[in-house]
């Protein structure tokens, strides 16, 4: 019993010395976050495009982030309406569907447009030239790539067909291949083709400017972690510029929630 009482302190002082060290590596050790990306390329493309950025990113802010992203853009929106990521990079149609999750905080400077693609050299030309055709959009609810294209199909009174191929990629390489008459996408996604996809295509159709795709991170997240990664994503133009212009952005602006959710900044 003698022996128990001398060592029961010492086993005391070691286990909250133990806790002690275990909340101060807690507190200085980056958090980890994870990003979806939406998956406007295959996922191996989109992994391959922005790790870089996201690796830069994490430097720049302090914080470990892990990319995901998904294999299709609808899979990928089932993920965030159940809060499956920290932060995410999302079309503004999807930002106001779920941004009771997500808040935004910074877009890119350039802004959102839509276009149609067709097959360079073949006899689809203009818009009419699609009536009751099959046209390729990535998603139903990809804002410049679906559903401003799909509107000012209907708004012309071109018949046409749908099919959803899942990503940008997907469209643009369906429709070089023929196996589409014409497809949806974002004069982001289509600047930054492959310049042997590119010239496979023309484009017939360029919708109105808007707003660019927000990120947004999770509500839950502090305002301060969240405002240390916006200060961080504005300066990855002169950390990291190859990485960015090969993902079609000039540059980063911060952004609020209210850009987007004020009458008639986003097209629905």
């Amino acid at each position: 019993m003698a022996i128990l009482k001398r060592v029961l302190p010492v086993i005391g002082a070691a286990l909250a010395l133990g806790a002690w060290v275990g909340v101060a590596c807690a507190r200085v050790a980056p958090p980890v976050l994870t990003i979806g990306i939406v998956p406007q390329a295959s996922p191996w493309v989109t992994a391959e495009h922005w790790t870089p950025i996201v690796q830069a990113w994490s430097r720049a802010a302090g914080v470990r982030l892990v990319l995901r992203t998904a294999p299709t853009i609808s899979r990928f929106e089932r993920r965030i309406a159940r809060g499956a990521y920290d932060l995410v990079y999302l079309n503004p149609a999807d930002y106001l569907r779920y941004r009771g999750r997500y808040r935004a905080f910074a877009r890119g400077t350039d802004p959102l447009q839509g276009i149609l693609v067709v097959r360079r050299g073949g006899p689809l030309r203009r818009p009419a030239d699609l009536a009751h055709r099959v046209i390729a959009f990535p998603a139903r609810h990809a804002l410049a790539a679906s559903i401003e294209p799909r509107r000012a199909l209907h708004a012309l009174g071109i018949p046409f067909r749908v099919h959803y191929a899942g990503s940008h990629d997907a469209v643009y390489r369906g429709v070089a291949a023929g196996l589409f008459a014409a497809g949806g996408g974002a004069r982001q996604t289509y600047d930054a083709l492959a310049a042997s996809l590119r010239k496979r295509l023309t484009i017939v159709w360029a919708g109105p400017k808007s707003l660019p795709h927000p990120f947004a991170a999770r509500r839950t997240l502090p305002a301060a972690l969240v405002r240390r990664l916006a200060v961080a994503l504005l300066r990855l133009p002169g950390l990291a510029p190859g990485a960015v212009k090969r993902l079609g952005f000039a540059g980063f602006r911060t952004t609020r929630d209210r850009d987007y959710t004020r009458p008639g900044a986003v097209a629905r």
